[in-house]
């Protein structure tokens, strides 16, 4: 009869072990909940289809990541006992967070999915946040003339590097 590491080794092909008194791995610090200053390192985006297809949408997703600016600011969080600790921001520098973004399209008259453009608020303000502009124009939807906001398309050449603020929390 085999023996678990025979099964193990079968299954992954590769032998792994731990050797006793290494140095151990840098304590890490939990995140926690807060705003957190950073910058937008990297930048993706595809078109999706939502809710089954009802609507479709850009989504983007990016990475932020902690700058210089909090390592005096002040963090509390819950350690693996339960405990509340406290730390300055210095700790988190350089980390990551990953976020994500919809830009719901409208569709042509060709297209089968509905428009969504009340799911855009987000989006409008962090085209805001980072400084790109949403002009305003009259759009007639409908039987009525409505102002709308017209969102661009965002581009990695528009988010990269800018300074966000980014807010962790659970959910």
């Amino acid at each position: 009869m085999a023996n678990v590491n025979d099964v193990f080794d079968d299954v992954t092909g590769k032998q792994s072990f731990f050797i006793p008194g290494a140095k151990k791995k840098q304590e890490i610090i939990p995140f926690a909940k807060g705003e957190y200053l950073a910058h937008i390192i990297e930048s993706d985006s595809k078109v999706v289809d939502v809710n089954k297809g009802e609507f479709r949408a850009e989504l983007f997703t990016y990475v932020v990541e902690a700058a210089e600016e909090n390592k005096d600011k002040d963090f509390s969080y819950t350690d693996i006992t339960g405990n509340p600790c406290d730390t300055k921001g210095d700790v988190y520098i350089g980390r990551k967070f990953r976020g994500k973004l919809w830009r719901f399209l409208e569709p042509t008259k060709k297209d089968t999915f509905k428009s969504n453009s009340s799911g855009n608020s987000g989006y409008m303000r962090f085209c805001e946040i980072i400084g790109v502009e949403c002009p305003t124009e009259k759009k007639e939807i409908g039987d009525d003339v409505v102002e709308v906001k017209l969102l661009p398309t965002l581009t990695a050449k528009d988010m990269l590097g800018k300074a966000v603020t980014a807010v962790v929390d659970k959910g």
